[in-house]
């Protein structure tokens, strides 16, 4: 598995895909703290939204890398085809992982902040910035590697996903049988009531329930992926 893993980010690193996506969140962040004295909670909110679309973009990207042929001989190698799935996600952790340190720490650094960062503003910026990062992952893979997307359509198809999942609030409050459609796509704004309430932290049954709903989603969005995958190659 790891040597996999080295080839696939030596790979992604020469074919200089990631560019793109890499330098337009680092811009955000830039802009995001251009000015000094910004909320926390809500600036941590801003930077982990936009790494959502980012992460969908590097994670189409790197299972493109490989023309089919290759792929059949890359299953070979690694013995079985979920090898080869959680060999990209580990990859994909690895590449976000300088994405996410810098929009944490940068503001930090920099003194951007306005109040005093806490223990808990800092889990709360971590765990939403890595939450939406995931939510990248899971549509990304699911448009590149399942037979939900065909190929021709699959880059328009994860763009209107994180579309719906930014408007699915406002569209629940336009016609409220909508929320019965729409519990399928990512929960985006239980992750934001987190970040939603100023500078407090408030920790009561409905925010622990968002929580819990958040991960179980994640959890089964991963898992549900391995078979489609596997569907899709055999």
């Amino acid at each position: 598995m790891l040597p996999f893993v080295v080839y696939q980010l030596k790979s992604f690193g020469l074919s200089l895909k990631f560019i793109p996506p890499a330098t337009l969140y680092f811009a955000w962040v830039f802009i995001s703290y251009a000015y000094k004295n910004v909320p926390i909670l809500s600036s941590y909110g801003g930077t982990a939204m936009v790494l959502y679309p980012i992460m969908v973009w590097m994670t189409m990207a790197l299972f493109h890398l490989e023309e089919e042929s290759e792929k059949h001989i890359l299953f070979s190698h690694l013995g079985n085809k979920r090898r080869y799935l959680l060999g990209k996600w580990l990859t994909l952790i690895i590449t976000m992982t300088p994405l996410l340190l810098f929009s944490i720490f940068y503001p930090i650094v920099t003194s951007s902040f306005k109040g005093t960062m806490s223990f808990e503003l800092f889990f709360i910026g971590v765990y939403v910035h890595v939450v939406f990062a995931a939510f990248g992952m899971v549509v990304g893979t699911l448009f590149s590697t399942t037979n939900l997307a065909s190929k021709k359509y699959s880059w328009l198809s994860a763009a209107l996903v994180v579309v719906v999942s930014f408007s699915a609030k406002s569209m629940i409050e336009a016609a409220a049988f909508l929320k019965w459609m729409l519990w399928i796509f990512p929960p985006v704004f239980d992750v934001l009531s987190l970040v939603g309430n100023g500078e407090g932290i408030f920790l009561n049954t409905s925010s622990i329930m968002n929580d819990v709903w958040v991960i179980f989603y994640l959890m089964i969005g991963f898992t549900l992926l391995v078979p489609l995958f596997r569907k899709k190659e055999s």
